[in-house]
């Protein structure tokens, strides 16, 4: 068979198949997109009348955690279902952090201000963080109502912003 004949026969072919190729990539149902998981969050309270500070988050997985404290103590607990906690009467002059797995969250806050200073604060940053991170980022269950006020502030902010 000579180039020329070679060519006229298998050029529709080659093409043929390139075509139905591309079309049954592009008809092939897609993956759906993997749900985003909440930023997990976690605050101090303001310094309590018996000079202690209570650490509370959202947005964690179920099942074992630990809180660090820079003061070298630690504490194993389990996080409640709903991925909550709150852990009561804790030194005021300590920074605090909740690990799960290989996951580390930083909480937020010195315990050294009132509860509407610090712990508003650090929910207007964990809001605006979840929700420019995720458009449809949720408000994590919080026992502190200032965190919860600043997580809804921050939020609405950076709705206007990014989404």
């Amino acid at each position: 068979m000579n180039r020329r004949t070679r060519l006229t026969l298998l050029t529709p072919v080659v093409v043929g198949s390139l075509a139905l190729g591309s079309t049954a990539f592009a008809q092939a149902p897609s993956a759906p997109a993997p749900a985003a998981v909440p930023a997990a969050t976690c605050s101090l309270s303001g310094v309590l009348p018996d000079g202690t500070v209570n650490v509370s988050g959202g947005g964690f997985l179920p099942g074992p955690a630990f809180l660090e404290s820079s003061t070298g103590i630690g504490a194993g607990f389990s996080m409640s279902p709903d991925g909550t906690f709150t852990i009561a009467k804790q030194k005021k002059d300590a920074t605090y952090s909740i690990r799960q797995g290989s996951t580390v969250t930083q909480c937020s806050g010195d315990g050294t201000t009132t509860t509407t200073g610090t712990t508003l604060k650090a929910g207007i940053v964990a809001g605006w963080d979840a929700v420019r991170a995720n458009c449809a980022a949720t408000p994590p269950a919080s026992a502190n109502q200032q965190f919860s006020q600043g997580w809804n502030k921050g939020a609405a902010v950076a709705k206007e912003a990014f989404c």
